[in-house]
């Protein structure tokens, strides 16, 4: 059975801590609460609406485990659900297995279920390879040390969205160097029957076009969805080196 998201390694980078950092502002607010006992991880996904508006939304949880032989397994949980006026709410709970040398990386976004936007996220890791006692520890990821690393992930609907969605990945990993952040492939409907697929660089939109079955027509997509990526990463190295001192 093919298998509907991938991971890629590559460290998060500056701008994952400036968009988390910057959660307490948001209207909704995406949080994660952790609990290590005996070897046994507990997550909870907590979503708080900030406003006094009734919000329809969807959210994404997902998880990474890096094993003591340095294996990788992952789970996803998707979900729709609303909040009311200054409600906190219980979105989903995971447990997971964590022995000794073995770390856990966990994200949870929450969108705007009508417009497909990314509102707010959070993530933890959980690293239990160099601790003596079985205590948490949040933290969030550095490259001075050894971190499971970002991803891009699958959120399309058809096959001809599936079949892109394959194309990209075999292509992004061949690529000898990628860029440190989370890519999203969605599909959404949009006018009557037509559908149309959005490349996502954390929460940026990049590039959008409609969904074609012609495999010479996704080719195309495919190379210019690659450019537009360049062009952006290459946007946001200036920005980075401009404050460079």
């Amino acid at each position: 059975m093919r298998k509907f998201y991938f991971i890629n390694l590559c460290i998060f980078s500056l701008f994952l801590f400036i968009m988390t950092s910057g959660q307490e502002d948001k209207k909704v607010t995406a949080k994660l609460e952790s609990r290590l006992t005996e070897g046994q991880l507990g997550v909870k996904a907590i979503a708080i609406n900030n406003t006094n508006i009734y919000q329809n939304l969807n959210y994404l949880l997902f998880s990474i485990k890096k094993g003591n032989t340095g294996n990788l397994s992952d789970n996803k949980q998707l979900g729709k659900f609303s909040l009311n006026p200054g409600e906190i709410k219980k979105l989903s709970e995971i447990s997971i297995s964590l022995n000794k040398n073995e770390a856990v990386k966990v994200f949870l976004y929450i969108k705007d279920e009508d417009t497909q936007k990314l509102i707010s996220k959070d993530s933890t890791e959980i690293d239990n390879r160099n601790t003596e006692t079985e205590s948490l520890k949040n933290t969030i990821t550095s490259e001075n040390d050894i971190k499971l690393k970002g991803f891009t992930i699958d959120d399309t609907k058809s096959k001809v969205g599936k079949d892109f969605y394959d194309m990209f990945y075999i292509q992004y990993n061949l690529m000898p160097e990628k860029d440190n952040s989370t890519i999203t492939i969605s599909e959404l409907p949009i006018r009557g029957i037509s559908r149309q697929i959005t490349i996502m660089i954390d929460d940026k939109s990049i590039y959008s076009f409609i969904v074609n079955p012609n495999d010479d027509y996704l080719k195309e997509q495919l190379v210019n969805s690659f450019r537009y990526i360049k062009e952006f990463n290459n946007r946001k190295n200036l920005i980075k080196n401009e404050f460079t001192y």
